[in-house]
């Protein structure tokens, strides 16, 4: 009988119908393509652009080669040249490959002479500099075999004493497909001295991380205008949350007390030509003001400074506003109490206002956040040198080289994204308060 009585809306099952919809699609909108960037973060650069697309990662292969040395007479500088020319000119021609890693065991009459191995990033972060063209030759590597030893490119183990070789002695008759190119290179060289023995290949899943340790191997590219030093990712997003870290705090300070100035302290018509003023700040565009901004910090002595890239963000209209709108809503007899305690303006806005003001600061912080992490254009005008790079910056750098693939700078928008989502996630109930909050009163 209560069920009989109860009244429907009219058209309600379509609006729910419509409202689930609209948000399944937006949900997706947003899921598939983060998760077609983590995916393409952990491919090779070939798999990226494959059609159909795949949107599993191939787990990469670690290539496992036995050398024989039977017949020659190598002393240890030798044994390590021709390791390094069987792994860097062979990895180089099978570049566009899913190899994950390369092994080389040196056999010589049934004994383990070596043992190199490296792993797919180390070439990634080399390519460039050990191996730039196809072009084999011993006294290329011998250019380049100080500067790999330097930069510990390739592991190399040479075994003064070593131990009876008990691996297999005949090559497989059927092979994988990275394991048979790199037979064939092999057979095929002029240049590597030892005669394979066997070769083999085995999924390595671990190398499915290797386009993130590339970004911390890399270091920004040395020219003219860079310090003599060389920075890597780390440095750069370090710098990137120094100057997301102080320009949130000091929007905080600043825009907090010149908006409770505005709410509570000033009133009638300088309160709303100030509020107009910083509102209009809004609709300047920012490339309109680079120049005299940057001249700016030029007579300040600020340019190529962290601070000449933090100072600009500290003082936002928007801010200023947001504030003001959040804190009218206060209730007054609590600021007039403390006023009558003979508080100063000061200790009631630290000690009454800020306690309760929780969802708009949370609003504030995660909004300078997201606009000062992803800022690129004025750190990339304002910081001349390496060492004041933002992450951003080096991106760009990144990105100009053609060593690097899309893989890689796929990783590096992972980590850039990570920060957001860990901010929005923790803050979202905080977030979602302070604007109702400020889009009560209108």
């Amino acid at each position: 009988m209560a069920g009989r009585g109860r009244i429907k809306e009219k058209g309600s099952l379509s609006v729910k119908i419509v409202s689930y919809s609209v948000a399944i699609f937006f949900i997706l909108a947003s899921i598939v393509p983060l998760f077609w960037m983590v995916s393409s973060s952990m491919k090779d650069n070939i798999t990226i652009y494959k059609f159909p697309p795949t949107w599993v990662p191939e787990v990469p292969k670690s290539v496992s080669v036995t050398l024989n040395y039977d017949g020659t007479d190598l002393k240890k500088e030798d044994y390590e040249l021709d390791a390094m020319e069987a792994i860097w000119f062979t990895w180089k021609r099978m570049q566009n490959e899913a190899v994950g890693a390369m092994k080389i065991t040196g056999v010589k009459d049934g004994v383990v002479v070596y043992k190199a191995s490296m792993p797919s990033y180390k070439f990634t972060v080399g390519r460039s500099e050990i191996v730039p063209t196809m072009v084999a030759t011993h006294a290329t590597m011998k250019n380049k075999l100080q500067k790999i030893r330097d930069r510990k490119l390739t592991t190399f183990d040479y075994m003064e004493e070593g131990g009876k070789y008990g691996g297999e002695t005949a090559i497989p008759s059927e092979l994988p497909q990275q394991a048979a190119n790199a037979l064939k290179w092999l057979s095929e060289s002029k240049v590597v001295k030892g005669k394979v023995l066997t070769i083999d290949e085995i999924s390595d899943w671990k190398r499915l991380f290797d386009n993130y340790i590339v970004l911390w191997e890399m270091t920004g590219s040395s020219d003219s205008k860079s310090t003599a030093a060389s920075y890597g990712f780390p440095h750069f997003l370090l710098n990137s949350v120094f100057v997301t870290g102080a320009t949130i705090i000091l929007q905080l300070i600043i825009g907090g007390t010149a908006g409770y100035a505005l709410a509570h302290l000033m009133r009638g018509t300088i309160s709303g030509w100030l509020t107009l003023f910083f509102v209009a700040t809004i609709m300047i565009p920012e490339i309109a003001i680079l120049v005299p901004l940057y001249l700016t910090m030029d007579k300040l002595h600020l340019v190529n400074t962290l601070w000449g890239i933090i100072l600009p963000h500290t003082a936002w209209g928007i801010v200023i506003f947001l504030f003001k709108g959040f804190f009218e809503q206060l209730p007054g007899e609590l600021l007039q109490a403390g006023r009558i305690d003979g508080a100063s303006e000061m200790k009631i806005f630290y000690r009454i206002v800020v306690p309760m003001s929780a969802p708009i600061f949370t609003v504030v912080a995660v909004m300078t956040f997201i606009a000062v992490w992803n800022e690129f254009l004025w750190p990339l005008v304002v910081a001349r040198t390496q060492n004041v790079w933002t992450f951003t910056v080096a991106l760009n750098d990144f990105q100009q080289r053609r060593s690097l693939g899309s893989n890689v700078i796929m990783s590096s928008l992972v980590i850039a994204t990570i920060p957001l989502m860990i901010i929005i996630t923790s803050c979202q109930k905080l977030i979602e308060k302070g604007v109702s909050f400020t889009g009560l009163k209108g």
